[in-house]
């Protein structure tokens, strides 16, 4: 999709896919997407998705509108770059789910300097619990949800 696009060719792509993320369908449509379709729908759906499309509509399977609707609302995330590579680190452990103590032995450093790289991290992200750090480590990819 993204070479169609920067060739500036005016192909009209509907992603026929097993794929019901909403992650993915969101980014088909930035990409330059007219329709996402899903396989297991019926063979029906993939004709109207055309026949959407051909009239220059966009079309969206109704089986992840709501996910999809979802995503695109969501706030978008802060960058990345306000972390360092050790916070990534550490940022990614604490959404794994791991404890400060195992961090830090995994790490090689002591709890203290784990806690301390958490709180600069909620700082600087302006984010006040752990779980919106994970749910940030979750919007940059640093791990899937």
């Amino acid at each position: 999709m993204r070479r169609l696009k920067a060739a500036k060719s005016d192909a009209k792509v509907i992603f026929l896919t097993m794929h019901a993320g909403a992650e993915l369908a969101t980014e088909a449509f930035r990409a330059g997407a007219s329709g996402y379709v899903l396989k297991i729908s019926a063979g029906e759906e993939l004709i109207t998705a055309i026949q959407e499309v051909v009239q220059g509509r966009m079309y969206l399977t109704p089986l992840i509108t709501k996910d999809v609707i979802s995503t695109l609302t969501e706030p978008a995330p802060k960058p990345a770059a306000k972390l360092s590579p050790r916070q990534l680190e550490v940022l990614r452990h604490i959404a794994e789910g791991r404890r400060m103590k195992e961090i830090a032995a995994i790490l090689d450093l002591s709890t203290r300097t784990v806690e301390t790289h958490k709180y600069e991290m909620m700082r600087s992200l302006d984010v006040e619990s752990t779980a919106e750090l994970v749910r940030y480590a979750i919007q940059i990819g640093l791990i899937k949800s």
